[in-house]
């Protein structure tokens, strides 16, 4: 197993929610809000870490392209069954990994503690819906768990553009069209793909995007 490999599953076993990866650290993990290093895991160097991009990146020029120009590459991951958002920047000159771990298992509307009027206004014929909040206060999960109630309870054919895809949905009583957002991806804009959208005859547009 390759050495980031190691670390996911690491952080996997562990109940961690984010992976951190940076120059002259062993890679740390947050565990129940606590920065947590993993101690059997070597300091990590400039060489490492480059190894770590480049299986990341995976040969993939335009992302390539996009980290060297931008100075950071917003992304996913997959390994095994589950799926990552990395995002990538520079420090010192060095690549600088956080990696978030998206949960396979979407928690019901219910769980949510939301108030249920939230879930009633997906019913009206037309409209829009803002869900918005700082940083780790809920917005995908929320808005994953709205499109997931619509798609158990309506007939609809919802189209998201998201930057990156971070739950995977599977059609039921809806229909799903999930695209990712970016350069040689499968929009390139959201511009582009709210055009699109126009002609796709989709009952919801979901626009999710990561500032």
């Amino acid at each position: 197993m390759v050495l980031i490999e190691s670390i996911i599953q690491e952080a996997i076993d562990r109940g961690a929610s984010d992976i951190h990866l940076m120059s002259g650290l062993r890679p740390i993990l947050r565990v129940s809000r606590d920065l947590v290093e993993i101690s059997n895991i070597d300091i990590l160097d400039e060489s490492t870490l480059y190894e770590i991009y480049d299986y990341i990146v995976r040969g993939n020029v335009v992302k390539d392209t996009m980290y060297k120009e931008e100075r950071k590459l917003d992304t996913s991951l997959v390994y095994k069954d589950t799926r990552l958002r990395v995002n990538v920047s520079f420090s010192m000159d060095i690549p600088t990994f956080t990696m978030r771990i998206i949960s396979n298992d979407l928690p019901p509307f219910e769980s949510l503690g939301l108030p249920e009027i939230i879930k009633t206004i997906t019913y009206q014929p037309q409209g829009v819906i803002l869900v918005t909040g700082k940083t780790n206060s809920g917005k995908s999960t929320t808005l994953n768990a709205l499109i997931d109630d619509i798609n158990k309870r309506q007939n609809k054919k919802i189209l998201t553009l998201e930057s990156p895809i971070e739950y995977q949905h599977t059609s039921k009583k809806s229909v799903i069209i999930q695209k990712e957002v970016g350069p040689g991806k499968d929009c390139v804009t959201y511009f582009d793909g709210v055009k699109n959208a126009l002609r796709e005859d989709c009952d919801i547009l979901v626009i999710r995007r990561d500032s």
